[in-house]
């Protein structure tokens, strides 16, 4: 893989999350769902804008290559409740890399992710962070979350992070 680095996303990475969203991952909810990307763009352009100035709202970050290429973003959003506790939580709500790159590839930046919402949730002080998958083949990505100290239920995994540490530990 070409050197790449992550960034908190702007408005100008819109198009290219949307895109990858469609080229990608459109497939896994159209069964389910009427795939509508303005509506996906809408989503995103608020959360950006959110990020930009409610800073700690939400956390939306892309990985691109040299060429400005994306490779992959994740989204995740605080304020999140169970609806049997008033704990907050961060939810995840988007990690895609594209399907085209190597699978030693897609795992680093997924784990890079998982850096990322633990970074996000050190610096909101919000103790606990969930991520979910409705992707038919999801066992690869639930399994490293449970490598990563996740405790796995179905297709939802919760982690607790000790926010008395200095640092986040993988």
């Amino acid at each position: 893989m070409n050197t790449y680095s992550w960034t908190s996303a702007g408005l100008d990475d819109v198009n290219a999350i949307v895109a990858m969203a469609q080229q990608h991952f459109q497939t896994e909810i159209d069964q389910i769902f009427r795939p509508e990307p303005v509506t996906m763009a809408r989503n995103i352009t608020f959360a950006v804008v959110n990020q930009y100035y409610l800073p700690g709202s939400e956390s939306i970050s892309v990985a691109k290559d040299t060429t400005g290429q994306l490779l992959a973003y994740t989204w995740a959003k605080r304020g999140e409740r169970a609806c049997w506790s008033d704990d907050e939580m961060i939810v995840v709500r988007m990690a895609h890399v594209d399907l085209a790159l190597s699978a030693r590839d897609r795992v680093r930046l997924v784990n890079e992710m998982m850096d990322i919402w633990e970074a996000y949730a050190y610096a909101v002080a919000v103790p606990v962070l969930c991520s979910t998958t409705m992707r038919n083949d999801q066992t690869a990505f639930l399994r490293m979350h449970s490598r990563r100290g996740y405790d796995v239920r179905g297709s939802f995994a919760y982690k607790l992070v000790n926010l008395t540490q200095a640092t986040p530990a993988n």
